[in-house]
C-alpha cells in the first residue's frame, strides 16, 4: 500500500500535528503493512528543505506557503511550483491520500487531489471543538469556516479518523460521520532514557520547576498559566515555558507586570529531545488549553511519571484521570489553576503518587503499534473500495445513536 500524506506541518516545524504523523510513519514502515510513503508539506520553516528522502520508501516534499496569521499555513495557489510539487507527490499513484485536521487548507489541497485522482481519501481529525483564535470576531469567523467548509471536508472524504472519543464526537455532530479513533502513542523506552535538563535545573536552584510546552498562542491558555503562577501561594517555583508564537512579548509583559519577571523562563523553540528533557526535569508540568485534541505534551509528561495539571479539555481526561493520575481543573478558571497548582508544589507524595500512576496508564493504553494496527486496517478498506464509488458504506453519515469507536476496537 502507497500513502500519500497532506500535512498541515511537518518537522523541524514543532507541534503535535506534524509529530504524531512523522511518528505513525515511522511504525507503519516498520510493520511492513505499507509500501511507501510520500510526505507533502508546507516549505514552513523557509529554511527547511524542499526534498528529502528517508531511504527508498519515504520522500518528504516540500511546497510554496506562507502564514497570513500565525499558525495557518496557506499554500500558494497560483504558484505554478506547489502543482509540480502535488504532481510529483502523486507519481506513482498512491492507493491513499491521508489529511490532517479540517481547518488546515491542507486539508482541502488533500479533498482537490482525491478529486481529481479519484483516489480514497482518510482524513484524521486532532481537533475536539470549534476554534479559539483569540476574540470574538475572529472565533466567529472560525465557527462559520467549520460549519460551511469544515463540514465539507468531513462529508467529503472517504473515512474519517480522530486521534481522541472526543474528537470523533465532535466529528460526529459537526459532520454527522462516524470517525474510527486512532491515538497517538508513546516510546516508553525512549522516554525512560530522556536526562532531566540540567540548564533548566541550575537555573531552578533548588526550587520546584513548573513547565508548559507548545505554542504560544491564545487557545493555549499561557496567560492563565502565568497567572496561576504568580497568584499560587505555596513554595517559590520557577516556570519555564518551551515553544514560541505569537503572544510570547505579552506573556513577557504580563509576567513583569505581575512581579514575576525573575521567575518565568522563556526557552522559546527548543528540538523535541530538548523539550522532553524539560518535562523530564520538571516538578509539575501545566496544560491550560482551552481545547484540545489528544494532547502531546500531557501525554509525555504522563509517560515520564510527571504529575501533570491540565484543563479538562478534548482528550486530556482520555489521558489522565482527575484525582488518580493527574489534576484537572476547568478552562478559563485561574483560581482554581492556582489553588491546584499550590497544592500540588507543596505536596511532594501528592506529585509522585499521581506521577506514577499517570505513567502506569499511559504506557498501558497509548501503544503506536496498536494504533498503527487500527490504522492499517482502516487503511486498507478505503483502498480496497472502488475508487469511483461514493465513501465506504459503514463509514456513511449517522443520524442518531452514537458511532464513534475506541482505541481498543477491533
Amino acid at each position: 500500500m502507497r500513502l500519500a500524506i497532506f500535512s498541515p506541518y511537518f518537522p523541524p516545524h514543532v507541534g503535535g500535528v506534524e509529530h504524531y504523523v512523522e511518528e505513525l510513519n515511522e511504525v507503519l514502515l516498520r510493520t511492513g503493512a505499507v509500501e511507501a510513503i510520500t510526505v507533502l508539506a508546507p516549505r514552513l520553516p523557509p529554511s527547511a528543505a524542499a526534498r528529502e528522502r528517508h531511504g527508498d520508501a519515504y520522500r518528504v516534499l516540500r511546497y510554496p506557503a506562507f502564514e497570513p496569521i500565525p499558525n495557518l499555513p496557506v499554500p500558494r495557489f497560483w504558484s505554478p511550483a506547489l502543482w509540480r510539487t502535488v504532481r510529483e507527490a502523486l507519481a506513482p499513484r498512491p492507493d491513499l491520500l491521508v489529511g490532517h485536521t479540517r481547518f488546515f487548507p491542507s486539508s482541502a489541497l488533500a479533498l482537490l487531489c482525491a478529486r481529481r485522482t479519484r483516489t480514497p481519501l482518510l482524513h484524521i481529525e486532532h481537533g475536539s471543538g470549534f476554534m479559539h483564535l483569540g476574540g470574538p470576531l475572529a472565533t466567529a469567523a472560525g465557527r462559520a469556516y467549520d460549519l460551511t467548509v469544515g463540514r465539507w471536508l468531513l462529508r467529503g472524504a472517504s473515512g474519517v479518523a480522530a486521534v481522541s472519543r472526543a474528537g470523533a464526537e465532535f466529528v460526529r455532530r459537526l459532520s454527522g460521520r462516524s470517525a474510527r479513533v486512532i491515538h497517538r502513542g508513546i516510546w516508553p523506552e525512549r522516554l525512560a532514557g530522556t536526562e532531566p535538563d540540567a540548564a533548566v535545573i541550575a537555573k531552578a536552584r533548588g526550587r520546584p520547576i513548573v513547565s508548559f510546552a507548545g505554542r504560544l498562542i491564545h487557545s493555549k491558555g499561557v496567560a492563565d498559566l502565568v497567572q496561576a503562577f504568580a497568584a499560587t501561594q505555596a513554595p517559590e517555583s520557577v516556570l519555564c515555558l518551551v515553544g514560541d508564537g505569537p503572544c510570547q512579548a505579552d506573556l513577557e509583559r504580563l509576567a513583569q507586570r505581575l512581579g514575576v519577571a525573575d521567575r518565568v523562563l522563556f526557552l522559546g523553540y527548543v528540538d523535541p529531545g530538548r523539550a522532553l528533557a524539560v518535562l523530564s526535569a520538571s516538578d509539575v508540568v501545566a496544560n491550560p488549553s482551552y481545547t484540545e485534541g489528544l494532547p502531546t505534551a500531557v501525554l509525555e509528561a504522563a509517560g515520564l511519571g510527571r504529575a501533570v495539571l491540565a484543563t479538562d479539555v478534548g482528550g486530556t481526561s482520555e489521558i489522565v484521570a482527575d484525582g488518580e493520575s493527574a489534576v484537572l481543573v476547568p478552562p478559563r478558571d485561574v483560581p482554581a489553576l492556582s489553588r491546584r497548582l499550590g497544592e500540588l508544589l507543596a505536596d511532594v507524595g501528592l506529585r509522585e503518587r499521581l506521577g506514577a500512576a499517570a505513567a502506569a496508564r499511559a504506557q498501558r493504553e497509548f501503544n503506536w503499534d496498536t494504533s498503527a494496527a487500527l490504522f492499517v486496517k482502516l487503511a486498507r478498506t478505503l483502498a480496497d473500495t472502488d475508487r469511483t464509488s461514493k465513501p465506504y458504506a459503514a463509514d456513511q453519515r449517522t443520524t442518531g445513536a452514537r458511532t464513534t469507536s475506541s482505541n481498543t476496537d477491533s
